[in-house]
């Protein structure tokens, strides 16, 4: 529908200045004005009388008396006060630091009153009330108003007033149209006929005026309906064409490779760890591409699966590629693998490796893509550099994502997209409750390890207040002097105006100029550039540093047995499942490990947070209460990592209708004339896939 494409500034009151503000919430068209949903609503009663006001909120309509009295407290700080009457008696209101008010209203009209009634010796004062012109055609009945996000330059009634004229122009613009044709679209007409729901127009009507809360409902339940559908029919696609697709790579997971490949270890697995294995080498070897995601806890050995299916690939002809989030972890996996598939004593067997990292050097990163055009490495470490248009591979047989939350579907299909469809490994040490784990990675195939290697010590939590923080320090001095090392992790980079939290450089130059002037130490943060990062973290990793203080970059791919404190500042302003991350990093070797989360916050929400991990080492348990504290979108980090992202859906709360919209996901991709849905599948999509 064209309306739909307008640009705001058609819209009268909307100008050039206007429109960069709401540009900055990303509405610059009539579509993105409706798709802008309210976070909130107000919900408005009609006017009681002055005789009967209780404390609360209140809604009057009054007439002004005469006069109103403007008092200056101190320079900066005014109150302005005018009595209003109705039938029944007067009342007192009163706003603060709004003189203004004073001459803004006439004596002897009538106006619509909300505010907060407070009960005062002389009766009842209205406080910092909002104040409408009477119009009994509208204040006479019940309202529901929209609360939008807002930017600089914008207000409620500037927001209201463009979401108001989108919605009339796409009224003109349907009202254009026979009865029989009311529908935004091909999709809007098969959701309302076949499932019973509101057309597309009411439901943005209703979500944004609502006349009820039962149209409410039912706006929200058809919009959170066509959301839900996007996704299904994104992970229904992928099923369809990817997974299940017979490959004619066949690698081998015969009982020879497996025991070639246990036999470099210097440990056993555990029965989980050979269960996923099994698992893994069962779809590689099966004739059908593998799309399979590993999920375990930090620490659990999900690199060693990943090694296993590689050696196999590399054994069978293919090449395989493992794609990490930063170059510091593509570097520590380049290692760990180096020493476990390497082969001293018999050059014939040698797998050879590569690593490729936006860091290198262009002639390093070109010898490299040569080396991997003509198949001369099979099994290439790397970072994003992996998915440059440049890098080409010789026969690419397995790709492998880890940490997977850092990675979109978008990413994980560009690195696929090097082979001819090779399989797909997606590894994660964030635990995913099951039902959510369906949810999200819908598209994957789930193994889950579900225990740790024996011998595993706990770390001992402990949350405490900044008066303790002395106390901690010398805790960390004493075993930098007995030979081990420690993290310290804060929140910033640098020092902020806005935000009294602890930044990683104001804590370095404290500590190393006070209580640890004595002790070797590091600063690492994201800013830093890739030859100075890895140059301090080699620096800890050979136990020349003795305390690292970093930002989260360290969350992921430092592996250092002897660190046994994770000191982390301002604990309150990470996830439960980021902290256990970080916790992770410690608990490495034989010690006594120590976790210490400092926060000076004291709501109930946090300090909840906070003992379940003091309680808890297991991180699936510490995944389910996460979820039921923050929700699934707050957990995972949806917006950032390119998982699904809901404006209006839950997708744990609506389970109901997300089974629905699975089975309407498959009734649209079997239709063998699909061509009217072609633009929603498409948009489904993100024009990733050719659906033709």
């Amino acid at each position: 529908m064209k309306v739909l494409e307008e640009d705001i500034q058609n819209i009268k009151g909307i100008g050039p200045k206007k429109a960069a503000f709401f540009a900055t919430l990303g509405i610059k068209t009539i579509e993105d004005t409706l798709v802008n949903y309210p976070r909130d609503y107000e919900h408005l009663g009609v006017p009681c009388l002055i005789s009967s006001i209780k404390e609360g909120m209140v809604f009057l309509c009054l007439e002004w008396e005469d006069s109103s009295r403007v008092s200056w407290i101190k320079r900066g700080f005014s109150t302005t006060r005018r009595i209003g009457r109705d039938q029944t008696g007067t009342v007192e209101c009163i706003w603060y630091n709004q003189p203004y008010r004073a001459r803004q209203y006439e004596s002897r009209k009538k106006y619509y009153i909300m505010g907060n009634a407070v009960k005062k010796l002389s009766g009842y004062q209205v406080q910092n009330p909002k104040v409408e012109v009477y119009d009994d055609t509208i204040h006479s009945k019940p309202r529901i108003l929209p609360v939008y996000p807002l930017t600089k330059g914008l207000n409620q009634r500037i927001v209201r007033h463009l979401t108001k004229e989108a919605l009339s122009k796409l009224s003109s613009e349907i009202g254009n149209k026979s009865a029989a044709d009311h529908y935004i679209d091909n999709i809007d007409r098969h959701i309302t006929s076949r499932y019973g729901l509101v057309n597309k127009y009411e439901a943005w009507k209703n979500i944004h005026y609502p006349e009820s809360k039962e149209s409410l409902v039912s706006a929200q339940k058809r919009l959170i309906f066509e959301e839900l559908l996007q996704h299904q029919i994104v992970i229904q696609y992928i099923r369809n064409n990817i997974q299940g697709r017979k490959s004619s790579m066949h690698i081998s997971g015969s009982q020879d490779s497996k025991d070639a490949f246990l036999c470099r270890l210097p440990f056993k697995l555990t029965f989980a760890q050979k269960k996923v294995l099994n698992e893994v080498l069962l779809d590689i070897a099966s004739g059908s591409i593998m799309n399979r995601l590993v999920q375990g806890d930090v620490g659990s050995g999900k690199t060693v699966i990943a090694a296993a299916a590689l050696y196999c690939a590399a054994k069978s002809g293919y090449q395989g590629a493992m794609m990490a989030p930063t170059e510091i972890l593509a570097r520590q996996h380049f290692e760990s693998l180096s020493k476990i598939l390497a082969d001293d004593n018999c050059s014939q067997n040698d797998i050879r490796l590569g690593l490729l990292t936006g860091a290198m050097r262009s002639s390093e990163k070109e010898e490299l893509k040569d080396r991997l055009r003509k198949g001369s490495i099979q099994i290439v470490l790397g970072t994003h550099a992996l998915i440059q248009e440049d890098v080409e591979f010789h026969k690419l047989g397995l790709v492998i994502t880890d940490e997977q939350h850092r990675f979109g579907v978008r990413q994980r299909t560009l690195l696929q997209n090097k082979g001819e469809l090779p399989h797909m490994l997606v590894m994660s040490a964030t635990p995913i409750p099951r039902t959510l784990a369906h949810i999200i990675h819908g598209d994957l195939d789930l193994s889950t390890i579900d225990t740790l290697p024996p011998g595993r010590i706990p770390i001992k939590t402990y949350h405490v207040n900044s008066s303790y923080r002395e106390r901690i320090y010398r805790f960390v001095k004493k075993h930098a002097l007995e030979g081990s090392q420690t993290y310290v992790v804060c929140p910033l980079v640098e020092e902020s105006e806005v935000m009294e939290l602890r930044s990683a450089e104001e804590v370095f130059l404290e500590l190393s100029k006070g209580l640890l002037r004595e002790i070797p130490m590091g600063l690492l943060h994201g800013r830093q550039k890739p030859a100075e990062k890895e140059a301090v973290i080699n620096s800890f990793a050979r136990g020349e540093l003795q305390v690292l203080v970093s930002t989260t970059v360290i969350e992921v791919g430092i592996d250092v047995p002897n660190a046994v404190i994770m000191i982390i500042e301002n604990a309150e302003r990470f996830g439960l499942s980021q902290l256990h991350q970080l916790r992770g990093r410690v608990g490495r070797g034989d010690k006594a490990f120590y976790c210490i989360l400092v926060s000076d916050i004291k709501d109930e929400k946090t300090l909840q947070r906070m003992e379940v991990l003091v309680k808890s080492n297991n991180g699936f348990e510490i995944a389910e209460k996460d979820l039921e504290l923050r929700g699934p979108g707050e957990l995972f980090g949806l917006r950032q990592h390119g998982m699904p992202v809901f404006q209006l859906a839950n997708p744990l709360r609506d389970y109901e209708l997300y089974e629905m919209t699975g089975e309407a996901a498959r009734e649209i991709l079997n239709d063998p004339n699909k061509e009217p849905y072609h633009s929603f599948i498409m948009n489904a999509l993100g024009k990733q896939y050719d659906v033709s």
